[in-house]
């Protein structure tokens, strides 16, 4: 795939009083440039693989990271602003963050653990621990308002600093990975505890996850990161079905190529042709995509060639490489014969499997005109 375009930069009042940040950040190698705009009570979900800035992009959002260029405003506030020389410190951000790991200070019992932001906010002990109760009990963590972090479950320990990071009503809310270190029940539960609270938050919120399943069902907004730069953005049901690179593809479960479309006449820039039901209006380079229940597996060539390219003529011989249980289907992994690039994912019922594994150096595969979807590259 080719590489992303940079992303540019823009100025733009704060919308709504949320969230406007334009960042460029160095940090050895690496050179983030990315923008996020969101407003009070949306959430924003940055995905990308290892290395792409995304703990960096959090990080310079909570004034922990220096900006090279660039402005962070939240709730109207400028917080960073390179060229007019502004810093806000970190501490008098007034920004919440949910780690990984809780982070819940040992010698505290959870009560005063969520009572310490309100208490560094000026409020008297007693009612900085009004407070703390109210939100112990929102996330249903009032029972454990005595025990110390020691003695909490990870599904319990994040109820508390959840708790704790919301106690503040922070302007901008920072999750960094909050549910990868839990266990999968514990994980159902605080995604869901999330769900809830999330919207009813004052400010804005921003999770850095590599789990999509959080994004989807946490999210208003999705924003993509590759090597520091922004590559897609959108709704998460727009960028869910229009995958515009290698990774998104992959974290959706859809098959992406780059090729030249001619006609109804697909051809692959790694090899391989498929028809498309519907000719678009130009020729010209697009991204195909195509999802794995949509691919034909057999054994051998199937069908006869035809006007409507349903034969062998628009398939390919492929390898299987590996296999895994995706639901109650068996996705296969196909690398096609003589093509470069990516492996082909299919999805089969579990019971075709062995027919189509034993013994068989090679299989066919064919993918149906009326499943390949094109979108402009």
């Amino acid at each position: 795939m080719a590489a992303p375009t940079p992303v540019t930069t823009p100025d733009p009042p704060a919308p709504d009083g949320g969230l406007d940040a334009a960042v460029r950040v160095r940090r050895g190698d690496l050179v983030l440039d990315a923008a996020l705009t969101a407003r009070p009570g949306q959430v924003v979900a940055v995905l990308g693989p290892n290395g792409a800035g995304k703990t960096t992009l959090l990080r310079a959002l909570a004034g922990l990271v220096p900006l090279v260029a660039g402005r962070v405003v939240v709730g109207g506030q400028v917080l960073d602003d390179v060229d007019a020389g502004v810093r806000v410190p970190a501490y008098r951000r007034g920004v919440g963050l949910l780690p990984q790991d809780h982070l819940l200070l040992p010698h505290l019992d959870a009560r005063d653990n969520v009572a310490f932001g309100p208490r560094a906010q000026g409020l008297p002990r007693r009612r900085a621990r009004e407070v703390a109760d109210r939100w112990l009990a929102a996330v249903g963590a009032a029972h454990l308002a005595a025990a110390r972090p020691r003695a909490l479950s990870g599904g319990q320990a994040q109820r508390v600093a959840l708790a704790r990071a919301l106690a503040v009503r922070p302007a901008l809310l920072l999750l960094d990975e909050p549910t990868a270190a839990l266990d999968a029940l514990a994980r159902l539960e605080v995604r869901s505890l999330l769900r809830e609270h999330l919207p009813r938050a004052d400010g804005t919120g921003v999770l850095v996850t590599h789990d999509v399943l959080d994004a989807l069902a946490l999210a208003d907004h999705l924003v993509v990161l590759e090597t520091g730069r922004v590559v897609q953005e959108g709704p998460p049901a727009a960028v869910v079905a229009a995958p515009r690179t290698p990774f998104v593809a992959g974290l959706v479960g859809l098959n992406l190529w780059e090729a030249t479309v001619h006609g109804v006449r697909v051809r692959l820039d790694g090899g391989g042709e498929l028809v498309t039901a519907v000719a678009p209006a130009r020729p010209g380079p697009v991204l195909v995509t195509v999802r794995p229940g949509a691919v034909r597996v057999a054994r051998a060539p199937v069908g006869t060639a035809d006007d409507a390219g349903t034969g062998p003529a628009d398939g390919w011989p492929a390898r299987l490489v590996g296999l895994e249980h995706q639901g109650q289907a068996v996705r296969l992994r196909l690398q096609p014969t003589g093509r470069a690039g990516a492996a082909l994912l299919a999805d089969v019922e579990p019971d075709r499997v062995a027919a189509l594994s034993v013994g068989a150096p090679e299989l066919w595969v064919q993918v149906p005109p009326q499943e390949v979807v094109l979108q402009p590259r």
